[in-house]
């Protein structure tokens, strides 16, 4: 980790206007890079299960963060949900063994797996001089692969970019190894589930349709690699600019840009609102990490757990403030309601509760940056104002409206997604199906999990051409599918764990697009009659 008054000098004397990212020589950026840069990062293929991509959690219209942030909790250190710990992440996938089973997560079971912190956003990453939450990516990038550094400054983005796609959390079966991933991007072809491809990505397939010429276009040879991958998703990362925002124009000399509320915030952002102590314009963020007290070290120790220093222990990078209107949570853990929300004035982990007082639920170690706004003179009102200059003037329309640079293909997990409708009945728990694995004609590796109450029992998977909607009751028992078959099922619960199983299906090519509806049925003594049944899960074969 860099020297906290390292990125100090970088950023001194900067101008009133964003200028352009830095490039590490060592990765110059090249249109062919940087498509194929965007072709892995919108493509779900690049994870182990197809289900995830880098523009997953990272959506321009939502200032480049996850918009299901406010679902996706994390139970804290403790392992306990619903307790004073927990936060708001992102979304992984199910826990997998190396073979594609599903297996059982000690926190999150058969269900997704969430991160502890909020996917911090990737529009002007590239001004970052270290990125992550905690500063883990390094400025020097290392190759995963030999160990050997490739970019000893200016290299954070190729950094990060390497960490997710073999994360048994985010991306990445138990074990996964850049073989694998190389080995499938090889195989694959390039953005085979996303719809609606931008024009730069259509030509860009048309003339090299698969992962090694897009590769021996950007690098000159078809070899695939984990720095190679990390050069190309680093090289389109350093074009997303916000730098079309209100204020831009203002400082470029429109005086008409900003509105006199606009204005009025920026003036408070700079002088009581002390905004800027820690939010440099141009790009809103000084580079460096502080202490607000959020929530006790203990439950997240940030900085501190790389720096040892105890000045750093529950430290977080400060965020660039472009586009954190379009955010759907706030703060590294995302207690704080987005901008614009009424819960702003009553939520006490708000933004503008956290910021009045100077510190959130923790005041030990607070960065002596932070001072209480209220013991200033500073009203909740004008704090508001600020905060509203935050939202509408440091947001790039261009964000919200998908427009180039932002532009991005559909992911197919936006518009293909299974669908689960009618009530279940629970027996020790409820049984389920674990349906994140996208199926579409071709998928030779497609899954299913059956999830039983509790321990070892024996399932039947209902499966059918249509659903029952609403369901029918069969002695008490819902009924949401048509039945045109189905299969029974084994599935062992040892050692504690709830009965389960990995159901292997390839799906052939010529399958027809079609909508399959399941229902799972398991044994189970605490359920009426002995038997409990899942929701009912409209599956799209597409």
């Amino acid at each position: 980790m860099l020297s906290k008054f390292a990125p100090l000098l970088l950023l001194a004397g900067l101008p009133a206007q964003l200028y352009p990212a830095p490039v590490p020589p060592e990765n110059p950026l090249t249109p062919a890079k940087v498509v194929l840069g965007k072709i892995l990062f919108w493509d779900e293929q690049l994870s182990s299960d197809d289900s995830t991509a880098c523009g997953t959690c990272h959506q321009p219209a939502f200032g480049g963060t996850d918009p299901r942030t406010a679902d996706a909790l994390h139970p804290g250190p403790d392992g306990a949900f619903g307790t004073a710990d927990d936060s708001r992440g992102t979304f992984g996938i199910p826990r997998q063994a190396g073979n594609g089973n599903f297996r059982s997560d000690p926190v999150f079971g058969f269900r997704r797996q969430a991160t502890a912190r909020m996917a911090p956003s990737h529009i002007g990453a590239a001004y970052h001089t270290e990125l992550f939450w905690d500063l883990r990516a390094s400025t020097t990038f290392t190759d995963p692969e030999t160990g050997t550094v490739l970019i000893p400054l200016l290299g954070a983005l190729e950094s990060q970019a390497v960490g997710p796609i073999v994360s048994p959390v985010e991306m990445g079966h138990e074990g996964r190894t850049w073989a694998q991933v190389r080995q499938k991007l090889q195989q694959v072809t390039p953005l085979r589930l996303a719809q609606s491809l931008t024009p730069d990505v259509q030509a860009a397939l048309q003339q090299n349709p698969t992962y090694p010429l897009l590769f021996a276009a950007a690098f000159g040879s078809s070899e695939i690699s984990a720095a190679r991958i990390a050069f190309a998703l680093a090289s389109y990362q350093r074009t997303q600019i916000p730098d079309q925002t209100p204020w831009d124009a203002y400082m470029a000399g429109d005086t008409t840009a900003l509105t006199p509320a606009e204005k009025n915030g920026w003036t408070l952002f700079q002088n009581s609102g002390r905004c800027i102590a820690c939010h440099w314009a141009p790009t809103f963020s000084d580079d460096l990490w502080h202490t607000l007290g959020l929530r006790p070290a203990a439950v997240d120790l940030g900085v501190g757990a790389f720096s040892d220093l105890v000045e750093d222990r529950g430290a977080f990078k400060t965020p660039t403030l472009r586009n954190a209107g379009l955010r759907p949570r706030l703060f590294h853990n995302g207690q704080s309601p987005p901008l614009g929300d009424p819960a702003q004035w009553t939520d006490p982990d708000s933004t503008l509760n956290v910021y009045l007082q100077g510190h959130g639920a923790d005041t030990e170690n607070l960065d002596p940056f932070l001072l209480p706004l209220v013991q200033l003179g500073v009203t909740p009102a004008e704090v508001h104002a600020t905060l509203e200059f935050v939202r509408t003037a440091l947001t790039d329309p261009r964000t919200a409206l998908l427009l180039p640079p932002f532009d991005h293909p559909v992911l197919r997990s936006t518009v293909a997604p299974p669908r689960r409708y009618g009530a279940p009945l629970a027996g020790q728990a409820e049984p389920f199906l674990i349906d994140t694995v996208p199926a579409f004609p071709g998928n030779d590796a497609w899954r299913l999990g059956l999830v039983a109450g509790g321990g070892t029992t024996i399932a039947f998977l209902a499966l059918g051409p249509d659903s029952l909607e609403p369901g029918l009751s069969l002695l008490g028992i819902p009924l949401h599918v048509v039945p045109a078959g189905g299969r029974l099922f084994f599935l062992p619960g040892f050692g504690g764990q709830r009965g389960h199983t990995t159901w292997h299906v390839p799906i052939p090519p010529a399958m027809p697009p079609q909508d399959v509806y399941l229902q799972l049925f398991t044994f189970d003594p605490q359920a009426p009659l002995g038997i409990a049944a899942s929701r009912g899960t409209e599956l799209p074969i597409r």
